[in-house]
């Protein structure tokens, strides 16, 4: 049983992020660092890759526009739009990095928008019942998302497929397919106001962001969340209670959808149940993607999934700057999508050949190299992959 336990525990080692099963991280790796700093280190290239790429894409539509008119006061408007999408992003990246995916996110958010109007409606404008309806909304349904995939074992794209029609349906029904008003000095001012020439809600976005780093870096838990992605059944053998830690993730997305509900009511003053959330989730899981969170979990940070929401919002400012055409920033965000994906599949192809490698030598009696190390501390992510 012991061994047993030990191989479960190796096997559950996430193979990215900030940090991995505290038993395990003082192994090392052909190069002699530790196997977690080497891990690391994908995840700082990737954030420096994103960084460079946002520099570029500054420096092409600030060329192209003319300069002035992009590096002024637009700087501010490009983190401004990209704000809600920030907010539901971290969410779905914590999905991601357990090893499954929320696809309901922008219908939950119009759904909370729906609920804040309708409550406020019939309570004489009620700010705070409003506020507390709609958060309890998006509690309510990431907690319902949670238990299918985690108890009732859904997997986790078809339960959220499913959970995306029916929240948009719940909202449209809610609203009665129309834009509800929100009348509300506080909200309006949440949605315009700013501190200098930062806007309010550049600030919730930079402290959720900041918080959820810091949570996903540090946090016991979060390195639970980065194992069970790694693999579910080697951290049920590590004693790291699975379920739990699923369904507590999709509550974590459901309140960040919240959250991003009533930042879209601040910003617009209406519910939007389905103009401006729907499409939400695919901008969401490209940006995860672009900033390094594998598709079978275990891997990347938030961090790298916050680059890539401002990476996707200075693409679609610069593309309006320069009047190219709406349609193609939905093309251009669905190239970005294969394109990251391409990247995922890439890495996993090179790990596995690693992996590979090693065992061949290993067989054949020879004396193990750099590459063969670090073919065994990333054997397993290369059978997830494979």
């Amino acid at each position: 049983m012991s061994e047993q336990l030990n191989s479960g525990t190796r096997t559950g080692e996430r193979t990215g992020g900030p940090g991995k099963l505290e038993a395990r991280t003082t192994e090392r790796v052909g190069t002699g660092k530790p196997a977690w700093l080497a891990l690391a280190s994908r995840d700082l290239y990737i954030d420096v890759a994103l960084v460079g790429a946002l520099g570029l894409l500054l420096v092409i539509f600030g060329i192209a526009s003319g300069g002035k008119e992009f590096f002024g006061s637009n700087l501010i408007n490009i983190v401004d739009s990209g704000s809600v999408l920030g907010v539901v992003t971290v969410g779905e990246a914590i999905v991601m990095i357990s090893g499954n995916l929320d696809i309901s996110v922008g219908s939950n958010a119009g759904l909370v928008t729906a609920v804040i109007a309708e409550v406020m409606a019939h309570t004489g404008s009620s700010l705070l019942l409003g506020l507390v309806a709609g958060v309890a909304a998006g509690l309510v349904t990431g907690a319902f998302n949670g238990f299918t995939v985690a108890y009732l074992r859904v997997n986790s794209v078809i339960a959220t497929l499913a959970t995306y029609s029916a929240y948009l349906g719940l909202a449209l029904l809610v609203t009665g397919g129309q834009e509800v008003g929100v009348v509300s000095t506080i909200l309006g001012s949440l949605g315009t106001g700013e501190v200098g020439p930062v806007p309010y809600l550049v600030i919730v976005a930079v402290v959720v962001a900041g918080v959820s780093v810091a949570i996903m870096r540090l946090a016991l838990v979060a390195h639970s969340v980065y194992a069970v992605g790694g693999s579910q059944s080697a951290s049920f053998l590590a004693g790291i209670r699975v379920q739990r830690h699923i369904f507590g993730v999709y509550v974590v997305s459901g309140l960040l959808a919240a959250f991003a509900g009533v930042m879209l009511v601040g910003q617009t003053g209406t519910a939007q149940p389905d103009e401006g959330t729907v499409g939400l989730e695919l901008t969401a899981i490209t940006a995860v993607l672009l900033g390094g969170v594998g598709l079978s979990g275990g891997t990347g940070t938030v961090l790298g999934a916050v680059l890539g929401v401002l990476a996707l919002s200075t693409l679609d400012n610069g593309l309006l700057l320069v009047g190219v055409p709406s349609f193609w920033q939905e093309v251009a965000i669905g190239g970005l999508l294969l394109v990251a994906i391409l990247l995922q599949d890439i890495s996993g192809h090179r790990a596995r050949l690693r992996a590979l490698r090693g065992a061949r030598r290993r067989a054949a009696g020879k004396p193990p190299g750099r590459q063969d190390h670090a073919g065994r501390r990333q054997a397993v992510g290369a059978a997830r992959h494979g």
